[in-house]
């Protein structure tokens, strides 16, 4: 039987990470019903319950010798790991499984990772060494082949998508029972608007112009369309502080989903909304695949990568970020959702293509 091992930013609770894990674990299914997947794990008891894979400690170095010699192939991606703005353990710990891999004769695909930043000189050098000696890369944009490029790395570097275009938006009774199992029954005259925001990397607090900026952009929301506003912690650890600061306001008061959500639970909830603030990409991705108007504060250059991909023009940068241009953009949204959500299935369609393509060559790989 194929052995896959999956490592990646799994178990954290960040659901961009555990929507990557889903979308990678349903499509290797699909691909082949009866595939064996090992996943290295922050919570290898959530991550077991609610993927029905076979999880292990990500830091229990046995486990891993043990998952990685009997393993045929080790995926690491997809999601933005080798970076080191947020933290500079990540570099250190992705290469060092990658090369642990190697090192045991287990053959290595990167998969649909955006790469970068890599401030640390020896952090580019260590990604171009092991690189090279992988058997297979891929990225999941322009801007990551190219920077790998940059810093010396000659091979051939493949372009897919993010793995979470996969996924499938829910039914409309999905939706309905998700938001009633929360107390919330939707109303054409209560439109919910969801707030996904986070600090910028590598700081805890949250700008206070931004915060009070979008403050105000919460009030208009409610006082001109009586909307419910909806917080989405997508990090909790990062995310809930600043949703609760918002939320305890008059002005934004709202509703603060907290929880560990999964990634499906997080589709349901995003296809009942009617509008997203965003500056998380994967909620800006769902709400994409989802056909939900949004308005993204791109902070990072992955962001970017997502609204040129679905030909959005209608962002603003946070620094950028003016009361006056907020409601510009709201409107926009608001006035054209149909427009540019059928825009936008157009390109969900061709990523989904790509990400088949992507899973074929990966099995493909283990198989041989």
């Amino acid at each position: 039987m194929t052995c896959i091992a999956l490592s990646g930013y799994y178990g954290f609770h960040n659901i961009g990470d555990e929507a990557i894990l889903e979308a990678i674990t349903s499509a290797f299914r699909c691909y082949h019903p009866g595939i064996e997947i090992v996943v290295f794990s922050a919570d290898p008891l959530h991550t077991r319950e609610v993927y029905g894979v076979e999880a292990i400690s990500r830091t229990h170095m046995p486990s891993i010798i043990r998952a990685l010699r009997r393993a045929n192939l080790l995926v690491s991606g997809g999601g933005g790991l080798l970076q080191d703005v947020t933290s500079p353990r990540s570099v250190p710990y992705y290469l060092g499984i990658m090369e642990l891999a190697m090192l045991l004769g287990t053959k290595v695909a990167v998969y649909a990772q955006g790469i970068g930043p890599l401030q640390n000189r020896w952090s580019r050098f260590w990604v171009r060494k092991v690189f090279s000696r992988v058997n297979w890369v891929s990225v999941r944009d322009e801007a990551s082949a190219h920077f790998l490029a940059e810093i010396g790395l000659k091979r051939e570097i493949k372009i897919t998508a993010d793995p979470v275009y996969s996924l499938e938006p829910a039914t409309k009774e999905e939706i309905i029972s998700f938001w009633q199992s929360h107390g919330i029954k939707k109303s054409r005259l209560e439109p919910l608007v969801g707030v996904a925001l986070r600090p910028y990397p590598g700081e805890t607090e949250f700008d206070q112009r931004l915060m009070q900026i979008i403050k105000d952009g919460c009030n208009y929301l409610q006082s001109e369309f009586g909307a419910r506003l909806v917080y989405l912690p997508y990090h909790p650890k990062k995310d809930l502080p600043l949703a609760k600061a918002l939320a305890s306001t008059p002005s934004s008061k709202g509703i603060i989903i907290e929880g560990n959500l999964t990634s499906r639970e997080a589709i349901k909830l995003m296809g009942g909304l009617d509008l997203l603030i965003g500056m998380r990409l994967h909620a800006l991705i769902l709400a994409a695949i989802c056909g939900v108007p949004f308005v993204a504060l791109p902070y990072d250059p992955k962001v970017n990568a997502f609204l040129d991909l679905v030909e959005i023009d209608n962002y603003i940068m946070p620094e950028e970020l003016t009361f006056q241009n907020l409601l510009a953009n709201l409107k926009v949204v608001l006035y054209q959702k149909k427009e540019s959500a059928n825009k936008t299935s157009l390109v969900i369609e061709k990523q989904k293509e790509r990400v088949n393509k992507a899973i074929c060559e990966l099995f493909r790989l283990a198989s041989t």
